[in-house]
Parts: C-alpha cells; structure tokens; sequence
C-alpha cells in the first residue's frame, strides 16, 4: 500500500480553507486552475491564459485596493517570482486587500515550490486565503497595543515611555537645536487621595491634564509619573515658548490654591535632558513656594506619612502587649492605639493629657513601693531628658494585684534637637517572660526599620540614578567627617573622598566594589548588596564598616547608602 502523501492530498486537504488555488507553470508562464471561482474567468477582471498577463490586468482593472496595487505588482512580477525559487525554497507570502463583493478585504497570496519543481521545470503552488476578519482584529488589537505602550490611558497624554523614545530620537540628530520644556508637578495630590478618595484624585489629575492638552494642543505633552507632566516646545521661537508657558503658570496660579508647581526652561542643545533638569529646578524652587504660601499642606504629608509609621507598628505588636500609646511630649497629649481589658478600662478614653493619666494609673494600679519609680520613669520631665539619649527605657514594677509589668517607652520622633513623640507599651512579666522578651526583640527590629537607619548607621545617603547625586541624610561617624559640611555630591567624588579614608590595601578593592555599574548589576539579583572595608580612625587606629546598598521603597530611581560601624561585633566575634 502506498502510504505516501500526495500533492492531490494536500490540495484536498487545503481546499475548505483557500479560495483560490493554481498551479503555474512559470517556465511556460501557464497556469491550471485547481480551484477559483468562476466569476473570476472573466476578461473584464484581467484573466489570461498566460499567468504573468492574468496577475498583472488583476490589479490594473481595479481588484486590488490602490494603496496595495504597487507592492501587488512588483511581488506578483513573474521575473521577481523565478528570481526567487531559483535562489530559494523558501514560500513567498504577501498580505494585500482584494475586491470581494465590492468591497476591499484583506487576503493572503503564499506560493510555494511543488513537489513537481525542477530547474527546467519550475512548478509552483499558489494559494489565497481570506484573512479579512482576524487581520481587522489583529489590526484593532494592535492599535489598542500601541496606545496603552505609548498613551497615558487616565489622561490620554503621551506616556513616559513616549517621553523617553521623543528624548532618544532627539539625541540621535547630533547638531544642537533649539527646544522649549515646561516641567509641572502636581501639588497636593496625596491630600486630595487621603482625605477625598482616589476617584477625587484621578478627577484632579485629569482636569490638569484637560487645562495642559488646552494650553499646547500643538505641542508634546507627556504625563511622566503619577503627579509629574513635561511639555516639549520643538520650533525655534523662544517667544513663543515663554508667551505659552507663562500664560499657563499664570492659570495655574489663578486658583485659590494652585493646582502645580510649574517650571520652565529653553535653550539650545544637543541634548533634550539639559534644558529639562533646568526646568526641573525652577518647578522645585516654585514648589517650596507654594509649601511657604501653603504649609498646611507639608504638615498633612508629614501626618500622613506618621500616621503609616503607627499603623505599620501596630501590625507588628503581638498580643503580649496588653497596652500601646501614642504620646504628644509637646502637647501632652496621648492617644490609645490599642488596649486589652487588663490594660485599660473601657471607659478610659481614646485621648487625653499624659501627665494626668500617667499619675492616676500609677497611683491606681502600682504597687505601694513601685509607684515613685513608675511616675518618675513616665514623667514628661525624665522622657524628654533620657530619650535625647537612648532610643528606648524601661522599667519593671508590680500592681497592686501582685503581677508583674514592664512600661516600655520608645523615641518616635525629635523636632529641633527635643524629643517630641514617644510611643509606650507595657507587658505582663509572668511564666512566659522569655517568649515575651523573644516577641520584644522582633518588636524592637521592627520598630528600627519603622523608625529609619539613623540611629544604627555612621551614614545615609540616598543616591539618584537619573543624576548621580548623592543626597546625605545623616552623618554621625568622625571617621566621615570630611561629609558633615556636604548636602549633595556626586556618587563618582563621593566615592574618591571615602577611599581617602580606607585602609591602603583595600581602596583598588573598594573602587571596584563601589562601581555604580556593578552596584546597579548586583541589585538585578539581590535586594540588599553589602561590602566590608576597612577605615582609618583619627587616632591612628582601624575601624571595620559595612557598606549597604538597597533601592528606595517603590522607587527604583533611587538608591539607599548606609554605611555601619561594626567594629565593635568584629573584635566581639575575635574575643578581643
């Protein structure tokens, strides 16, 4: 039994799905036609014995669409066809839309070597198949594709994506030319979120966007991040450009409370990020205005970002603390964040002032020979005297009851070298005091990555990638003292002034190490990047650091430095 599979099987099996199939000749420019319609065998569509005539006179009486007719002739050329099975077994396939019905639709020619092709032979297959509807889908579908890669989808603007393409393509044209960019930065936008809702926020974003599209229609408009807009000036009419962008900051600050901080820049370059770092600056400048015009507004974001600090603390808390305060030192204030029955009554209420409730809870519920040193510890006076000091106090003393607690006060916050916030739990010291003391510790770790790095780095600088600048946040080692009088610098001297400080030995080490390229490298497959190095201390001795790299939370443009002193573990770990 011949079990091969034949050229006829293959047609068969095609059949159902192509409209029009031919066998050509094209040593003889002949064809068969092994299936078409019938309404096709008409002169008046171009048909001829001959296939080459028959495939040209298809497209010239107007069965091809005009905007596809060139691309059909030169591809259905019988030369160009020849030209390429005799260089190639590879099919041919072209896309073009083809009278049906009176209507255009798109279909797909592919033709192929037969079975049957030799050099003096040259049989080839050619089919067509209607693609109309899922070319149309793909086509739909790409275009929405499109749209969402470079089209902000809230405001319609360009996106950053969009922004970054317009800045490469600027950059690749080497002459220097003259360009206009308006920076805008949304004001009080985490406000309106926390306070109105996210749907007033998004309202809030798109009317600024409607009053930005309004004002430059003609211009690049880009939404660049959540509450950042750049607009683009091309042409070379400085005039213009100043006319249109003061014109905007103008309304902009004809609100009641303006809507943005707005700042703008033009010049001649080769380079689009020169003139947008200059706008950058002037919007910022523009920004600290409005917080000086506006401080409510700072006040509610410092709030705001307190309030997630005490929600994150309260998580972590676990039932062995029966009570959990938040205390105003300035103000004395307290207010409950989270109680149990033993701790505090029900009646007690949610807020009060701390130096009264201090006093009564002592004189109340501690034990006789425990209460001086209750009140004392919990006294306004002696927190803001101590936590200067220490991050945490505490103290162990009994109730009346005969149980033993602990009072735990911790600094939350300082403002102008005093102690101004203070958080204060207290335990029960019972049987399980050491899975208590175990939770106590997790609560302390959590509480030092709430609280920030400052109070157990030398260091912290928080580096931006788009700029390479370190901003330092906090200094405290005298081994870096040449970075105390410093606010920014570049990572690159930055970098040149610590290596003054390693140890000899260890600085070609340490500038390989700290190469932006292969911090930046690192972090792809780490979250926390860390090197140890040696420094020279003032007195002739050597300290042991720990370099930590990290990017900042949800911001992957950023970078957190912290260095640490643990010269004190390393000699510990070496009994020395």
């Amino acid at each position: 039994m011949d079990s091969q599979f034949t050229l006829e099987d293959s047609l068969q099996l095609l059949a159902n799905n192509y409209h029009k199939i031919l066998r050509i000749n094209l040593t003889d420019d002949s064809h068969t036609e092994l299936k078409m319609y019938e309404t096709e065998k008409n002169a008046k569509m171009g048909y001829s014995e001959k296939i080459s005539v028959w495939l040209k006179q298809f497209a010239l009486t107007g069965q091809v669409d005009a905007k596809d007719c060139d691309a059909y002739l030169k591809f259905t050329d019988i030369e160009n066809i020849k030209s390429h099975f005799e260089n190639s077994d590879e099919r041919m396939r072209f896309r073009y839309r083809r009278k049906t019905n009176d209507e255009f639709k798109w279909v797909i020619m592919e033709i192929m070597k037969s079975s049957e092709y030799r050099s003096d032979y040259q049989i080839v297959i050619l089919y067509i198949q209607d693609v109309h509807d899922a070319y149309v889908k793909e086509l739909e579908h790409n275009k929405e594709l499109e749209f969402y890669c470079n089209y902000d989808t809230m405001t319609g603007l360009a996106n950053f994506y969009s922004y970054r393409s317009f800045c490469n393509s600027f950059a690749l044209n080497l002459c220097e030319k003259p360009v206009g960019v308006m920076f805008g930065d949304l004001n009080r936008l985490k406000y309106v979120n926390d306070t109105e809702g996210h749907e007033a926020g998004n309202v809030y974003i798109r009317t600024f966007a409607e009053k930005l599209k309004k004002a430059f229609w003609d211009w690049n408009c880009y939404r660049v991040s959540g509450d950042e807009f750049i607009v683009v000036y091309s042409g070379d009419d400085e005039e213009t450009f100043y006319t249109r962008a003061k014109a905007f900051d103008k309304l902009i600050k004809s609100d009641n409370i303006p809507t943005a901080a707005i700042g703008y820049s033009f010049g001649i370059t080769d380079e689009l990020g020169s003139v947008t770092k200059i706008a950058e600056q002037m919007m910022y400048e523009d920004k600290q205005q409005f917080y000086i015009n506006f401080p409510q507004f700072k006040r509610a974001i410092a709030e705001a970002n307190f309030k997630k600090e005490m929600d994150t603390l309260v998580k972590v808390l676990t039932d062995s603390y029966e009570a959990l305060l938040l205390i105003d030192l300035e103000l004395d204030e307290y207010r409950i964040m989270k109680k149990s029955e033993t701790s505090i009554s029900e009646n007690e209420a949610e807020r009060g002032v701390y130096s009264l409730r201090n006093m009564y809870f002592t004189r109340t519920y501690v034990a006789s020979e425990f209460q001086k040193l209750r009140e004392e510890v919990g006294s306004i006076e002696n927190l803001k005297k101590r936590l200067l000091e220490e991050d945490h106090i505490s103290c162990a003393y009994q109730l009346i009851n005969g149980d033993w607690r602990e009072a735990v006060f911790w600094r939350m916050e300082s403002v102008a070298g005093e102690v101004s916030k203070v958080i204060y739990y207290s335990q029960d010291l019972d049987s399980g005091m050491s899975k208590r003391m175990e939770k106590r510790q997790e609560m302390t770790d959590e509480f030092r990555i709430i609280a920030g790095l400052r109070d157990e780095y030398s260091m912290i600088g928080v580096l931006d990638l788009e700029t390479e600048q370190v901003h330092m946040k906090y200094i405290f080692s005298q081994e870096l003292k040449a970075f105390k009088e410093i606010e920014n610098i570049s990572f690159a001297d930055g970098n040149e002034i610590m290596k003054n400080v390693i140890v000899p030995e260890e600085r070609e080490i340490f500038s390989q190490n700290t190469r932006l390229e292969k911090i930046i490298e690192n972090l792809r497959e780490k979250e926390l990047l860390s090197y140890f190095h040696h420094m020279l201390r003032d007195d002739g001795g050597v300290a042991c650091y720990q370099f930590n790299f990290c990017y900042a939370q949800n911001d992957r443009s950023k970078i957190v430095i912290a260095i640490k002193d643990i010269s004190d573990i390393v000699e510990w770990a070496y009994g020395r």
